[in-house]
């Protein structure tokens, strides 16, 4: 795993709020509250979200095309058929680096519902090119989602 520099860790200004297409595949229950859910999410290249953490592990799982994940102070360039791990309280982030990327995410919610908000709040952002649509931090934290920084922000070494 590559480690990340400086120069990788300065935001992009001009980096838009990205834009993505999120799909719940499964649901089960795990625990009073807790659903194991199993998403399967689609984005255009250079597509990259806010800096997060989440109180949930996240799985990754490559379709198509190429991701590079940012967990902690790791870079990760997936490709089809590969795998990563962002074990739960870990800052991360992505990159679609190849024209498009499919990937599935395996993860824990508590609401499917609110976890599909979420991802319509940051897709409506990006639309917006706003820095922090309103709200969008309230709708994170329901979801156990802490924003970190903006797209283009990576992990602290």
């Amino acid at each position: 795993m590559a480690r990340l520099t400086e120069r990788d860790l300065a935001p992009d200004p001009a980096r838009e709020w990205f834009v993505e297409r999120i799909e719940a595949l499964a649901t089960g229950d795990c625990e009073p509250g807790r659903q194991v859910a199993m998403i399967e999410r689609s984005a255009p290249q250079e597509s990259m979200p806010p800096l997060y953490r989440r109180d949930e592990d996240e799985t990754y799982r490559v379709l198509e095309g190429e991701v590079e994940f940012f967990v902690g102070a790791d870079a990760v360039l997936a490709r089809r058929g590969d795998v990563v791990v962002a074990p739960r309280g870990v800052a991360r982030s992505f990159r679609v680096s190849s024209e498009t990327a499919r990937w599935l995410v395996l993860t824990r919610v508590s609401s499917l519902d609110r976890f599909v908000d979420f991802g319509r709040a940051v897709a409506a952002a990006a639309r917006t090119a706003s820095p922090e649509p309103p709200g969008l931090a309230a709708i994170a934290a329901a979801n156990g989602i802490e924003l970190l920084g903006p797209p283009g922000a990576l992990p602290a070494p």
